[in-house]
């Protein structure tokens, strides 16, 4: 078998070889103490970056008093696993660095859990400490409960850390853990991000300090854009993941940026706060993007949204239907880019910089540098896409050389946390003798091309093509196409499987507009589309889409329904 690399159109750059914290604390913006870097959306309340350092070392020292990092783990490269049970909060980013100069590794854990979900998680990466905000403790000692726990973790609340911090004296000098070699950088582990679980069990994520501040600088070759220091950006993504931790706690502090924190989504509080404070940047996941793009709120903001320059989406596929209708929404000033990662990445493979002249709505961005790829079909390395990206009609991807995602770069995971056997599934053993950071490449799970301007576009999940008459659908773009109906809210695809005809059928969850018809739209959609893309599964109307925080749809909630109402099943031979 031939092995086709692909390679980023960037050159390779000289990477920092020290902690996340050194790479916070030696960037420009390290000591300022005028501009606030992050602004709590409901109080006000303000933070320059300074603030934010200083009230990591009095965080440090607080926890050392506590006993967290005092005694050796097991595990000599993790270091006290600490899982922060808090909403996005514009101290936060101070919780992270005191820990982790510690020596400790973060464990962050979305507040939307159930104790049940919590306690899943608590098993897996067995934490030293938990802090966590006054009104979750019920949930986190219950969670505790259902573990039972023989060594009872650290509990401390948040807002009592708060209140403590200015009265604890200076950490001692033995209350801060150095990284001194590249080898040290690249073993020790910084992070354990939870997997999304969207395509089976949740795992965590063994992501080193040196995967992490290498992500940030590759990425900043590919994307200038997001490293000015003029940017302003509404937080409304969970800090919990990796994709917004990435951009409030690494890009926009090493930056110089400023960062206007909400607690959580809600459109309306993201367009005050966008007025308010004349942000010109916007990090979305799809289900907000759609929100954006078809709610009929937005044009109330209409004069402010004018100072938005940059939407960047990640974490799922943006179609090139939203993207437009979020372009006429916003205004003709904005630039929607895309990117293209995942946990395990750190989170970033592809980026797009707005000022990019390859720019395509349909495309997730460029390879960043010192990271390389494989699209692998059926065992098969396939080639770039002779013709671009905006050539690739939805219903016509049969014959491209799309393939799984293989990746290889410093931003790559260390592997699964406590988890042999999904590591080892998890990455294919390279067999060139010339390796770029890693001897295996991880396998994304993730279907897609490469063009000739080396421009990648996403097609969807190894897991979640349908496999219709023999013939794999990407569920992602039929999902794209329902959207550009004016009826249609939200939407989303699966598979069902029709026993007698022997195939998967296509059906179709609509969340539709008042005076919308299911029908009407099956029938327009089917029309667009060849046989075997039709919905002979029939629709479905629904109240909402069940997403992730992440934005992913939850397919697997969709695939448990019961009882449904479903119009327009085929009774037609296929």
């Amino acid at each position: 078998m031939t092995t086709i690399i692909h390679k980023s159109t960037f050159p390779d750059i000289e990477l920092f070889q020290g902690s996340i914290t050194d790479f916070i604390r030696t960037g420009a913006y390290a000591e300022d103490d005028y501009k606030p870097c992050m602004i709590d959306a409901e109080t006000g309340e303000q933070l320059t970056q300074k603030q934010i350092l200083d009230c990591a070392d009095q965080f440090r020292s607080l926890l050392y008093q506590h006993g967290v990092q005092k005694t050796p783990n097991r595990d000599e490269r993790i270091g006290d696993v600490v899982i922060p049970f808090i909403d996005n909060n514009i101290y936060l980013p101070a919780i992270h660095y005191a820990c982790l100069e510690l020596g400790c590794c973060m464990n962050p854990a979305s507040t939307q859990q159930t104790p049940l979900e919590l306690s899943k998680q608590i098993r897996v990466t067995d934490p030293k400490v938990i802090i966590y905000q006054r009104k979750y403790r019920k949930t986190v000692m219950h969670a505790i409960d259902l573990v039972c726990y023989t060594n009872f973790p650290i509990v401390i609340e948040f807002e009592t850390m708060l209140f403590l911090r200015n009265s604890v004296p200076p950490p001692p000098k033995k209350a801060k853990f150095h990284i001194t070699s590249t080898e040290q950088a690249r073993k020790r582990i910084a992070y354990l991000g939870m997997s999304s679980g969207t395509s089976g069990k949740s795992k965590a994520v063994r992501l080193s300090h040196h995967n992490i501040v290498a992500c940030s600088q590759v990425s900043q070759v590919t994307f200038p854009a997001l490293y000015k220091a003029s940017n302003v950006c509404v937080a409304v993504l969970p800090s919990c993941h990796v994709f917004g931790l990435y951009i409030f706690f690494m890009v926009l502090p090493r930056s110089g940026g400023t960062t206007i924190m909400h607690t959580k989504f809600d459109l309306k509080q993201l367009l005050e706060s966008q007025k308010k404070y004349k942000a010109n940047f916007l990090p979305l996941v799809p289900p907000i993007a759609v929100q954006l793009a078809k709610n009929p709120m937005v044009k109330n903001y209409a004069d402010s949204l004018k100072q938005v320059k940059l939407i960047m989406s990640a974490a799922a596929p943006l179609g090139a239907e939203v993207t437009q209708s979020l372009i006429k929404a916003i205004g003709p000033q904005v630039r929607v880019v895309q990117g293209y990662g995942m946990t395990e990445t750190s989170p970033c493979v592809t980026l797009f910089d707005p000022a990019d002249p390859h720019l395509h709505i349909k495309a997730c961005g460029k390879l960043v540098p010192n990271c390389e790829v494989r699209i692998v079909a059926d065992g098969v390395d396939q080639p770039a896409y002779s013709g671009s990206v905006s050539d690739v009609a939805k219903n016509k991807t049969d014959n491209l050389p799309v393939g799984e995602i293989w990746v290889r770069g410093p931003q790559v995971m260390d592997g699964y946390h406590k988890n042999k056997s999904a590591t080892s599934e998890a990455f294919v053993e390279a067999n060139d003798s010339s390796v770029c950071y890693n001897t295996k490449w991880l396998r994304t799970g993730d279907v897609g091309l490469v063009d000739s301007l080396g421009r990648f576009m996403i097609v969807d999940r190894t897991k979640e093509m349908i496999k219709s008459m023999s013939k794999q659908v990407a569920p992602a773009e039929l999902e794209d196409m329902l959207l550009a109906h004016a009826d249609v809210s939200d939407a989303a695809v699966i598979g069902v499987e029709n026993e007698a005809k022997g195939t998967e059928q296509i059906r179709a969850f609509l969340v539709l507009k008042k005076g919308g018809d299911a029908l009407e739209v099956k029938k327009w959609m089917d029309s667009k589309l060849p046989k075997y893309k039709q919905l002979h599964g029939g629709v479905v109307v629904i109240d909402q889409i069940p997403k992730s925080q992440a934005g992913k749809i939850l397919r697997r909630m969709l695939r448990l329904r019961q009882d449904d109402v479903v119009l327009g099943t085929d009774q037609a031979k296929l």
